[in-house]
């Protein structure tokens, strides 16, 4: 039930995505524009190098031989490429300072994109929240002027927690492809296997954090309350949330990895922030029928615990009061 209502609250809420879409676009040419300040200059110590023109121009030799279906020159074309590319690995092996250095710059970036998200995710909440009570329509601008300031404390904790999250997880799944996965002869299979781990490890992280949002907007929760409520899952049912969670994450995966290959990535513009608001909506569903709160799902119809007996649009808004 909880999916279901999940997916009407999210239909409910559709117009957040356009909202949403803007602010994320927003987000998305900061985040160019200092990644750009970062790998250009990087690039630029690199691209003068005799190692990095012979690269070039061998991989050119190979293309053009490939296009021109020239089979005589294609093994030549092909040796060449190698030995220029293990003379670029010496080089960047004699730069890794440089290499550390744009890897540090590189992960404060992904750190600062991932902070403004967190951002455009609490106002998103507050958005949700809005209409699951009182059904009403409230500005995004102004929702995220009016709470930027709790908006800037969630993002500054949950930025960070999330970074070294993921952060773990490639690094365990690094050692996963590269230790376990040599023995398994077929590409297709070692693909299939890190996508499961890429999920599972997006479920539990998803699952785990899922009342946070919920307790600082709904219950008003401080920080710190709210951060030990949303990871002490006594009586929360956590394999049923998680279970949920795996499903809503791989029906995301699956819906942006669709848009993304059958409209060559113009989908994307909208299925990647859908698919915020659809899993914000569980987090709120979730929350509200636990604490057997009511809410809207639409216009008409308000979910309410079970054996509560029905009321009238003018009666839950009375006892929302009281």
């Amino acid at each position: 039930m909880e999916f279901k209502h999940a997916f009407h609250v999210f239909v409910d809420n559709f117009s957040t995505t356009y909202k949403l879409l803007l602010y994320r676009l927003v987000v998305l040419a900061i985040t160019v524009g200092l990644g750009c300040a970062v790998i250009i200059p990087a690039l630029g110590c690199i691209s003068d190098t005799v190692q990095y023109t012979q690269l070039r121009s061998s991989f050119t030799a190979l293309w053009s031989d490939l296009i021109a279906l020239n089979t005589d020159n294609l093994q030549a074309s092909a040796e060449a490429v190698r030995e220029a590319f293990g003379s670029f690995k010496h080089l960047l092996s004699d730069k890794s300072w440089l290499i550390a250095t744009v890897a540090v710059c590189l992960s404060i970036v992904y750190l600062i994109d991932r902070f403004l998200v967190s951002i455009g995710n609490y106002v998103t909440g507050c958005l949700v929240h809005d209409k699951m009570v009182m059904h009403t329509v409230s500005s995004f601008t102004f929702t995220l002027f009016k709470n930027i300031k709790q908006a800037t404390l969630y993002a500054v904790i949950y930025a960070p927690i999330a970074f070294v999250y993921d952060a773990l997880c490639v690094v365990i799944m690094w050692a996963i492809i590269s230790v376990g996965l040599k023995v398994l002869p077929i590409t297709l299979i070692k693909i299939f296997l890190v996508a499961i781990l890429f999920l599972v490890f997006s479920a539990v992280k998803f699952a785990f954090t899922a009342d946070w949002l919920p307790s600082l907007i709904r219950a008003k929760m401080k920080h710190g309350k709210a951060i030990e409520y949303t990871f002490i899952r006594k009586g929360k049912h956590t394999g049923a949330v998680l279970s949920t969670s795996l499903v809503l994450k791989l029906t995301v995966f699956a819906l942006n990895v669709a848009a993304g290959i059958f409209t060559f990535g113009a989908g994307l513009l909208l299925t990647i922030p859908a698919s915020s608001l659809i899993l914000i909506s569980y987090c709120f569903v979730n929350f509200f029928d636990r604490n057997k709160l009511k809410y809207f799902v639409d216009e008409y119809t308000v979910i309410g615990p079970k054996k509560e007996t029905p009321v009238s649009r003018e009666e839950f808004f009375k006892g929302d009061e009281d």
